[in-house]
């Protein structure tokens, strides 16, 4: 089996969209190319694609980034929406390289842990794909901690 087959099992759902864009990456030695869903979604794309601890480092480094601004220029809406115009467009451009990276070195951690290929087949397929469900979970997350934290009387 080779390495572009494990990836098609790791990415599971849209896997010849992913294959075709990682295959690119490595003929050209880019990182950019453009993925809607990554720009129209951030961190909620991160988490349907099992990219949970990216996630988590990349919303905790925007919300203290958001911090920083407010802190700084307190009330400046122009540069608030400039962040996150260049937050969405660096989603959209390096999404897809982001989540390459994830999967090479997801299948890489799960080669060296099974040698055997049946069982490296089944740990693929369980370990990347999709995830409908941890993408709600972190929207109801963080609309739980806004509630928490901005509507307390």
């Amino acid at each position: 089996m080779d390495k572009w087959e494990k990836y098609r099992i790791f990415v599971g759902e849209r896997a010849d969209y992913y294959i075709e864009k990682f295959k690119k990456f490595e003929e050209t030695g880019g990182a950019v190319s453009w993925n809607w869903a990554a720009f129209f979604l951030g961190v909620v794309w991160m988490f349907y694609r099992k990219m949970h601890l990216y996630g988590i480092v990349i919303f905790t480094a925007l919300i203290a980034l958001g911090f920083f601004i407010a802190v700084l220029s307190p009330g400046n809406k122009l540069l608030a929406f400039g962040l996150q115009l260049w937050v969405w467009f660096g989603f959209g451009a390096f999404g897809n390289y982001l989540y390459y990276t994830f999967v090479k070195n997801k299948v890489f951690q799960i080669e060296n842990s099974f040698p055997d290929e049946e069982t490296q087949k089944v740990i693929l397929a369980k370990s990347g794909g999709a995830s409908i469900s941890s993408a709600v979970l972190f929207v109801m997350a963080v609309f739980l901690v806004q509630m928490l934290l901005f509507y307390q009387k």
